[in-house]
């Protein structure tokens, strides 16, 4: 399923089949979106920031006190702009590679994120400030926000980010008729594996979403990036700040992690996009977003093409972000171009 969105304007291009039981219209075909779940959570951080309900660079033990072990570094600022110096997963690494479960995040609960907090939080504190993409850590953020107001992370997300942005195809709990809109996910031997569920590291992937949805979310993001109104408009563009240069020597091109999102600038010539994927064992997804284009594409799939080592090594090397950059430096350069007389 693709989408692509111009000036307002949603294109959606879809194939494979639907279950032709439930007549499902393509653009509202329910998909896992895996990590493009950070983008709004991390979205979530900058409203209760905005809401000056959190200090972004306040040590979240500080902020929570159920989370007085965690290592006094790590601030929200930190988890969501993975350089809090937390591993990728809350496993050992040779774990995840070989013997990875059908549902990894599944039983991992806020008593297992407490209890691994409270072993591991006396761990010396990083020499520099290292970039180290951590789900483990997005899920910290996820229950430090849901803690700290006294929520469940998913109801929280929804009454400040979701429902005022009308999404309401987007969620972690899929009622009787969206789970009739729920595609199966496959890994890429073409079998049918389980859907990924969450407790403490729901933060990190725990949504499902839509193609019509997220056109809508990026309409959201491009008219709040040029015309900020409201304090979730300007929550959008606090996400949407550079922050940490991950190019040569810490510099800010070409890629540059802001809160949830990366910011792509591949050339001097090129636009800026903001960027992120999300992959689970069934499924696999990429969105993009160019301001100077006022223009976003999208693509879900319920193969899990991210999942497996071969297929995920293919998929960067067709270099999906210089391909977008080519197209939106096209439309970018036709949106400035001066009529002639």
């Amino acid at each position: 399923m693709t989408l692509f969105l111009r000036d307002g304007d949603m294109t959606f291009a879809a194939s494979g089949d639907l279950d032709p039981r439930n007549n499902t219209a393509p653009d509202r075909a329910l998909f896992e979106i895996g990590s493009i779940t950070k983008v709004f959570t991390a979205l979530l951080l900058a409203v209760l920031v905005e809401e000056g309900r959190i200090d972004p660079d306040r040590p979240i033990r500080d902020l929570v006190s159920g989370l007085s072990d965690a290592p006094p570094w790590i601030t929200p600022r930190n988890l969501a702009t993975h350089t809090s110096g937390l591993p990728t997963i809350h496993m050992p690494l040779w774990k995840a590679v070989f013997c990875l479960p059908d549902d990894p995040y599944a039983a991992f609960s806020r008593r297992d994120l407490i209890d691994w907090l409270r072993i591991r939080g006396s761990t010396a504190p990083p020499r520099r400030q290292l970039h180290r993409y951590s789900n483990l850590g997005y899920g910290l953020l996820g229950e430090a926000m849901a803690m700290r107001e006294g929520k469940p992370f998913s109801d929280l997300l929804a009454e400040k980010v979701l429902t005022p942005l009308g999404l309401t195809d987007t969620t972690a709990d899929l009622t009787t008729a969206q789970q009739a809109r729920f595609m199966q996910p496959f890994n890429v031997k073409d079998r049918p594996v389980v859907p990924w569920s969450f407790q403490a590291i729901a933060g990190a992937g725990c949504l499902r979403s839509t193609a019509r949805d997220l056109g809508q979310f990026s309409s959201a993001v491009l008219k709040a990036l040029a015309h900020p109104e409201s304090a979730l408009d300007r929550a959008i563009c606090r996400s949407a700040l550079p922050l940490v240069g991950l190019g040569p020597n810490g510099a800010h091109a070409p890629v540059t992690q802001c809160l949830g999102w990366l910011s792509i600038k591949l050339d001097r010539e090129a636009p800026r996009m903001l960027f992120h994927n999300g992959g689970t064992a069934g499924s696999t997804c990429a969105l993009y977003i160019c301001p100077a284009a006022n223009a976003s594409a999208l693509i879900l799939s319920n193969r899990g093409v991210a999942a497996g080592m071969w297929s995920s090594a293919k998929w960067r090397r067709s270099d999906p972000d210089r391909a977008m950059s080519d197209v939106f430096a096209s439309l970018s350069s036709s949106a400035n171009a001066t009529p002639s007389a």
